[in-house]
């Protein structure tokens, strides 16, 4: 399990993520990016399940993206604190969203690995 490289993706992802949970302000924000953090945790351990992994981590995605467009947007308007500082917010949402797009490519790797030695067989 630690010796793929999507395990350290997702961990990655779930580390930003609750980064982020921990420092927004809006409470749906905070919901979003801890349940983000939560489900990049619980695709680390369904390691057999590559196909399931793939799923979940393309849903997680979307809505990332979303709640990331709705931070930009806020953040455009002003409606945020002045005293947090934004930028490492923004490097961190940033970081998430490619860690876990970045673990989905070797997620569908792996599986591919998989298909052509179950072909050999």
């Amino acid at each position: 399990m630690i010796q793929r490289i999507q395990t350290l993706f997702l961990l990655l992802g779930a580390i930003s993520a609750g980064f982020l949970s921990m420092n927004l302000v809006g409470i749906w924000e905070h919901f979003a990016f801890a349940t983000a953090a939560l489900i990049s945790l619980i695709i680390i351990f369904m390691y057999k399940k590559r196909k399931l992994q793939i799923s979940l981590s393309t849903w997680l995605v979307i809505p990332l993206y979303i709640t990331g467009i709705a931070i930009i947007l806020f953040l455009s308007k002003g409606h945020y604190d002045e005293s947090k500082d934004m930028t490492t917010l923004s490097i961190s949402f940033f970081v998430g969203l490619v860690s876990t797009i970045l673990a989905i490519f070797s997620i569908r790797k792996d599986e591919k690995t998989v298909q052509e030695s179950n072909r050999l067989r």
